[in-house]
């Protein structure tokens, strides 16, 4: 993408002068004058349900009047709510035309005008941002509700607070204004208070001279963050969903009024596009929470700023029928609040709502998804109350399109950073790179100990080293030096009907530790049952390697098993394959949790789980689990079902690379993960294959798959007389399936011919998932 260098209009200093009278324009923001009799149609109708919990929160405020004088509380969430019930009083006039609801707006609008200061302690930072926001969007829903005298007065006010807005993001830092925010480029502040400057500029054409040099200077910096935002596509977000909601929130309302009218178009429409499938696969069904639950945050603000207005933005936009069931899903687990924290968001929720568009549920949705600036992934069983649900996160602080443009020194930032003051403001990031999540029926089987400010390594699902966390730098966070060198990554990813695997190295998160060779996990999901997950870590010297594991509950350890009571009777049962022999400790640092480690340092270890989800009826059958082998470059590990099926799975990680074709237990193979299934009679179930080309049995003498793509996941599932198979086949496979007389690949009948125990087929059609409908 070219980015043209983005002019920013010089501040005029002279007093606000209006150079024209608009009040046959007002109201322009959202909607104008003829659009209110069918803004009020839907409150009777279609948007009922969203208008009266506005309405009845401004019935909780009648009668009320706001401090004739600025609060000196030095408290931002003060000014923050100030600014906010300004939208739903306005909006509940516009609606009902009920003199009383005017009043009470007209009665705020006008003391706030008269105040001294709009930003706690005299900050221009976000209280003042919301105040800015809520007073621009009140002056023009009001505007045909003030005298001409009122309207002055408030016009006067407005300005004046605009212009000290402007000030802050054009001057250099200044503590006693906390305007640090200019060139922050990925943090919330930033965001907001350029929308909110914004927005008064809006407000304001026509009757300030000023007001388009500021939407000039708030739509340069938002174009910024929509070219971030757009780099990073795939609608997640480093801080956090709560985060997220709060900036995305309060950043639509000038992105989309200044489309609607100066017709500059600065939504991320790539990312919003995306934003949906975020928030879907990261659901939790009746509820408002989420599998990735990292950064700053406290699970009271789950659905913070009611996102579910965001959702429905981007189903009225884009038509995701997707994207309207997720809000539907955020609406019947939150429930309707009456209150400031809620109301003003219903308010943008209202006229964002497109009730044309049917809800869609993602029943046949891919069950596992990644997402690449975060590095991480989420994988389901589905969507349904008891399903369960895994998501691991690696990655970069800021992201991976902010951190590399960043330290690469590129647009959007203002290179170079330790001069011009940009920053990659990452404070609410937390040191949890490779933390694994796990829900199971309404229940965290594997939480973290999540709180806001929570940042140490040893609260998070990860590894510690010599008692030690991840690298964090809270200075010269404009300095790119501070970060190169400091991300993880995800190495491979791989998706099969039956199968998931990813492999994520944390490495270079743990940059303070001299002398570290690697630390990758890796995990394969065996689908529906349970999780392998081997850490190799090693170095040039001995350490104290621990890994770490929340838990619902309560946790105890019996024998080699570690078992984490998550309530409801549900259970996650970790077996420590390996070390042997460990040692294991067990506390609460606001979740239970235990850390396993080698009885003495090493310089080398592997960790190898199986992390086992079930309950208390079914805890006395968990599979028997041993160590096929580990050769310093790859290891095998045997799950013996023990639930009457007679099923056992193989499962073989090379964990070095390059990858070597290299004998593990009784197989040779070249590929970095393989999954072996058998039944009760030892016949073949299930292969799976990634990273390589063969796979051989070498106890049974028979090489099993042959002339494999390395880059592509492989799946046959044997049944009857009849194999499956999934995978990209470019070129002709040979697949040991005696007794087969039918094969389908990516679920069309393929052909093939046989020579003796053994098929070969060419097949290079469409490659996707088979699905099972989601049960009602």
């Amino acid at each position: 993408m070219l980015c043209a260098a983005l002019a920013i209009t010089s501040c005029c200093a002279s007093p606000a002068q209006p150079v024209a009278t608009a009040g046959e324009n007002h109201p322009w923001l959202f909607f104008d004058a003829s659009e209110i009799p069918i803004l009020q149609a839907k409150a009777a109708t279609t948007h009922q349900e969203i208008w009266i919990p506005i309405r009845d929160y401004v019935d909780s405020q009648l009668g009320t009047s706001p401090p004739s004088s600025a609060p000196s509380d030095g408290v931002m969430q003060t000014y923050r709510n100030h600014g906010n019930r300004l939208i739903p009083f306005a909006f509940a006039c516009i609606i009902s035309r009920d003199a009383d609801y005017c009043d009470l707006a007209k009665t705020y609008l006008l003391t706030y005008a008269s105040w001294g200061q709009w930003g706690e302690d005299n900050q221009r930072s976000l209280g003042y941002a919301h105040m800015l926001m809520g007073n621009a969007i009140a002056y023009d829903w009001l505007y045909n509700d003030l005298t001409p005298a009122e309207r002055q007065v408030v016009r006067e006010s407005l300005s004046g607070w605009a212009q000290k807005m402007y000030e802050a993001s054009t001057e250099p830092y200044q503590r006693s204004w906390g305007n640090w925010w200019g060139k922050s480029y990925v943090q919330n502040h930033h965001w907001i208070c350029y929308s909110a400057l914004g927005m008064a500029g809006l407000a304001l054409l026509g009757e300030d001279r000023r007001a388009q040099t500021w939407i000039d200077q708030a739509s340069s910096e938002m174009s910024r963050v929509q070219y971030l935002l757009d780099g990073i596509e795939d609608g997640s977000w480093h801080e956090s969903i709560p985060y997220q909601s709060y900036g995305l929130t309060m950043s639509l309302p000038f992105m989309v009024n200044l489309r609607k009218i100066q017709g500059t178009d600065i939504l991320p429409h790539v990312y919003l596009r995306n934003y949906p499938y975020w928030r879907i696969y990261n659901h939790i069904p009746d509820s408002t929470q989420f599998i990735l639950a990292y950064g700053d945050y406290e699970w009271s603000w789950s659905n913070a700023f009611r996102s579910q207005n965001l959702l429905r933005f981007t189903a009225s936009e884009y038509g995701n029928e997707y994207a309207e069931w997720m809000a539907q899903q955020l609406i019947a687990a939150d429930g309707r609040q009456v209150r400031v924290s809620s109301a003003p968001w219903y308010v943008l929720e209202f006229l964002y709502y497109d009730p044309i568009i049917n809800p869609q549920p993602p029943t046949y949705l891919k069950r596992a998804r990644e997402f690449p600036d975060l590095e991480g992934i989420i994988w389901r069983t589905g969507w349904g109350a008891d399903d369960l649900i895994f998501g691991l996160k690696t990655g970069a602080y800021g992201g991976r399109f902010a951190f590399d443009t960043f330290t690469q020194e590129v647009y959007p930032w203002e290179s170079p950073c330790v001069n011009t003051g940009c920053e990659l403001h990452t404070m609410h990031d937390h040191d949890d790179t490779n933390g694994f999540y796990i829900h199971r029926a309404g229940y965290w089987l594997a939480p973290e100990s999540q709180r806001y400010a929570g940042y140490d390594t040893t609260l998070h699902n990860t590894l510690l080293i010599d008692g030690q966390g991840q690298y964090r730098s809270l200075e010269d966070i404009n300095d790119p030096e501070t970060f190169i060198g400091s991300d993880g990554f995800l190495e491979a990813t791989a998706h099969a009907p039956d199968f998931d695997y990813v492999a994520a190295d944390a490495t270079r998160r743990y940059k303070n530790i001299p002398g570290l060779e690697d630390i990758t996990r890796h995990v394969v999901f065996i689908r529906p049952d349970y999780f392998v997950m081997l850490d190799n870590l090693t170095a040039d010297a001995v350490h104290q390697y621990e890994w770490v594991s929340h838990f619902g509950e309560r946790v105890s350890v019996e024998g080699n098993w570690v078992r984490g009571d998550a309530g409801g009777g549900q259970i996650l049962g970790v077996r420590v394959v390996a070390p042997q022999p460990f040692e294991t400790t067990t506390g609460d640092d606001g979740q239970p949790y235990v850390h396993v480690c080698p009885t003495s340092p090493v310089d080398e270890v592997r960790f190898i789980h199986v992390l086992y989800p079930t309950d208390d009826a079914s805890w006395s059958t968990k599979p028997i689990v041993a160590t096929l082998d580990d050769t310093g470059e790859a290891a095998a590990v045997r799950v013996q079902m023990n639930d009457g099926s007679g099923r056992t799975d193989d499962i073989l990680f090379t964990y070095v690379q390059p990858v070597p074709a290299a004998t593990v237990g009784p197989y040779y193979y070249d590929g970095q993960v393989a999954v072996v299934t058998r039944g009760a009679d030892e016949r073949l179930e299930k292969l799976f294959v990634y990273g390589g080309t063969f796979l051989t049995d070498q106890a049974m003498g028979k090489v099993l798959v042959t002339n494999l793509n390395r880059n592509e996941p492989f799946e046959a599932t044997y049944l009857d007389q009849t194999v499956a198979v999934y995978g990209n086949i470019p070129a002709e496979v040979t697949l040991y399936a005696p007794r087969v007389e039918h094969l389908t690949t990516n679920g069309i009948p393929c052909p093939f011919t046989r020579c003796d125990d053994y098929i070969t087929f060419e097949y290079g059609g469409p490659l996707y998932l088979p699905l099972t409908p989601m049960k009602s």
